[in-house]
C-alpha cells in the first residue's frame, strides 16, 4: 500500500509522497494523475520527498500536467513540514532540489525557508493590464522559473485568467514562458495574484512569486529588505533580504490529509 499526503502552504496545495515508494512508477504521469480537482485529489501539484542523510531530504516538484519544475517556495515549506511531521529530519534541516540547496527551519506557527538564490532582475519590460490596457512597467526576475512581475494600482481585474494567459507566453519571457504576477501595494502590504505555468490558472499563493516580486519591487524602488505579502488565499508571506544573495521565506504550511493511491496509479 503506498500512502500519500495533502499538505497546503498559504492556499497553493501539494500532494506529497515518498520517493522510496514510488519504485518504477513515472512521478509526472501520478501528478497528471492525482492532481485534477474533477478526477483526482485536487492539488496544485506533487513533491516526492527523498531521504538522504538524517538532516537531509531530495525534492522534485511536479506541475498538474506532469511536467517537472526547479523549485517551489510554498511546495519546499510544505515538504519541509512533511518530512518533520514524518521523522525523516530535525525542525532544522537541509531541504535539496535543482535550484539549489535551502535551510529549512520548521516552528508551530509556520516555516522558514532560506535560499541562496541566482536570483535577479533579468530585464524591464513593458505589458497592458487592467480594463484600459494601459501600458505599465513590467520585471522578468530570473529564479530558476521565469516571473513576469507587474506592479498595478489593485490586483482586482476582471477576467484574470484571460488577461494573463497571453502574457505567460510572451515571446520576451523566453522559452517555456513565465508564471504572471500582478502586485499592488496597500500600506506596508503588498498584495498578489498569481497566474501559474503548468497550472495553466490562478493559484491561491505563489511562494517563488512572492520572492521574485520583492526582487521586481526593490528594482522599481517600491520596498526595501523586507516585504509582506498578502496572497490570494488570505494568507500572509514575508520575503526578507537577509544577506548578500541570501533571501527568506516565511509562511504557513499545513497538513490536511493521508490517502491512498488510487489502483490505476500503483
Amino acid at each position: 500500500m503506498s500512502l500519500f499526503s495533502k499538505y497546503t502552504g498559504a492556499g497553493n496545495d501539494f500532494v506529497i509522497v515518498r520517493g522510496e515508494e514510488l519504485g518504477l512508477r513515472d512521478a509526472g504521469a501520478l501528478a497528471a494523475a492525482l492532481c485534477p480537482r474533477a478526477t483526482g485529489v485536487g492539488v496544485d501539484g506533487l513533491i516526492t520527498v527523498r531521504s538522504l542523510s538524517e538532516d537531509v531530504v531530495r525534492l522534485r516538484f511536479f506541475n498538474r500536467d506532469g511536467s517537472e519544475f526547479s523549485t517551489c517556495g510554498n511546495g519546499s515549506r510544505c515538504a519541509a513540514r512533511y518530512a518533520v511531521d514524518r521523522g525523516l529530519v530535525p525542525p532544522e534541516h537541509v531541504l535539496v532540489t535543482d535550484d539549489g540547496e535551502i535551510l529549512a527551519r520548521v516552528r508551530e506557527d509556520g516555516v522558514a525557508l532560506e535560499y541562496a538564490l541566482d536570483a535577479r532582475v533579468e530585464r524591464e519590460l513593458r505589458a497592458r493590464v487592467g480594463t484600459r490596457k494601459r501600458e505599465r512597467d513590467a520585471w522578468l526576475v530570473r529564479m530558476g522559473t521565469a516571473h513576469l512581475v507587474i506592479p498595478v494600482r489593485s490586483v482586482d481585474v476582471e477576467d484574470f485568467d484571460d488577461l494573463c494567459r497571453p502574457l505567460r507566453w510572451r515571446e520576451d519571457v523566453g522559452r517555456g514562458g513565465a508564471n504572471v504576477h500582478l502586485v499592488a501595494r496597500d500600506g506596508e502590504t503588498a498584495v498578489i495574484r498569481t497566474f501559474e505555468r503548468g497550472v495553466e490558472a490562478e493559484t491561491l499563493a505563489c511562494g517563488s512569486g512572492c520572492m521574485a516580486a520583492a526582487f521586481a519591487l526593490r528594482a522599481a524602488g517600491e520596498a526595501g529588505d523586507r516585504v509582506e505579502f498578502l496572497a490570494r488565499s488570505g494568507a500572509r508571506l514575508t520575503v526578507e533580504f537577509i544577506e548578500a544573495e541570501r533571501i527568506r521565506l516565511t509562511g504557513p504550511a499545513v497538513f490536511i490529509f493521508d490517502g491512498v493511491f488510487p489502483e490505476a496509479t500503483r
